[in-house]
């Protein structure tokens, strides 16, 4: 009965505990710029492409958008329009999981290669 049990209790542990590190602010450069992201956010889902020049194409519930992404203090920052967001990057294999500072899981998804949209 010891394999059921191992089985359910990491999904009892919060996010953080099963997240991989934080990638730095070089990591963040090499591997996420450039490359686009399908993923959600609460219940909300996007896709976005983080283009080389700091611009955000995205597409979500509502249609397509813009913004801005930069990197600071390890951070990936996103600007689309009404406030700025920085929080940390985590990426196992292409699994991506950003993090608020306070350690809160802010979105989760799956980094795919180029701009495939």
């Amino acid at each position: 009965m010891i394999r059921p049990l191992a089985i359910v209790l990491p999904l009892l542990l919060p996010a953080t505990a099963l997240a991989a590190d934080a990638l730095t602010g070089a990591q963040i450069q090499a591997q996420i710029v450039g490359n686009t992201v399908e993923g959600t956010a609460g219940d909300v889902e996007y896709t976005e492409f983080y283009a080389t020049d700091g611009t955000i194409h995205g597409l979500g519930d509502d249609g397509p958008y813009a913004g801005q992404w930069s990197i600071e203090n390890d951070h990936m920052c996103f600007d689309l329009g009404e406030t700025k967001e920085c929080d940390k990057v985590q990426l196992d294999g292409s699994r991506i999981q950003l993090f608020g500072d306070d350690g809160a899981l802010v979105a989760i998804g799956e980094l795919k290669p180029g701009n495939p949209g």
